[in-house]
């Protein structure tokens, strides 16, 4: 477990192999790194789920995705991941799931046919789901806090530095946590299958204790 500062710039292949492992699910391992960023593509008409770790593990502190969200083909599955992960004894979840939505989830946002939808969400102990909008075409950033309070996280979530949600959790504040970077073509997030090969940079992970 590291509770020192953590950075990837994803610039540095030897870097990149030191501290992260491929983590995709029944797909190819079609991940980058390219002109300084991290890229990872999905195929078009596809269940890929493509997907790295940190090899490190976290807990309290902040961690920050910087990432390029694309123009989304609307209602398309597939959805961009920065999330946090446990899985030994018990499994915990800590997600942003970015992508273009479901036609009823955009019009409950109300979205403009340039901004995407994200999900932030805590996936057990309690399961809690809240969307937000962001722009597509662009650059964003997004951040989990895990505070310890009494024993127990408290989560925090942030859309480039404005906090959007908050959550108390009943997660133990010693469970340690990988982060993960993926592109999925995951079914919640859209109302019909990917048509074009789907892309997502990444320009940096950060973990703060």
């Amino acid at each position: 477990m590291s509770e020192k500062p953590f950075l990837a710039t994803f610039d540095n292949q030897e870097e990149f192999q030191k501290n992260w492992k491929n983590n995709s699910w029944k797909s190819p391992a079609s991940y980058q790194l390219e002109k300084g960023f991290l890229k990872i593509s999905t195929r078009p008409n596809s269940n890929d789920r493509v997907k790295i770790r940190s090899k490190n593990t976290f807990t309290t502190g902040k961690y920050t995705w910087r990432i390029f969200v694309p123009k989304f083909n609307l209602y398309e599955q597939v959805s961009i991941g920065a999330f946090l992960y446990h899985n030994q004894e018990k499994e915990f979840e800590f997600d942003f799931e970015i992508g273009s939505g479901q036609e009823k989830d955009r019009e409950k946002l109300g979205l403009k046919n340039d901004e995407a939808i994200v999900f932030c969400v805590s996936q057990f102990e309690p399961f809690n789901s809240s969307q937000y909008p962001v722009q597509m075409n662009d650059w964003s950033t997004f951040t989990i806090e895990l505070l310890d309070i009494d024993g127990f996280y408290f989560v925090k979530w942030y859309i480039n530095n404005q906090l959007v949600k908050e959550l108390q959790t009943q997660v133990d504040a010693s469970t340690s946590f990988r982060a993960h970077c993926s592109l999925e073509n995951l079914g919640f997030i859209g109302d019909k299958k990917t048509t074009q090969e789907n892309f997502v940079l990444f320009d940096y992970f950060e973990f703060k204790k």
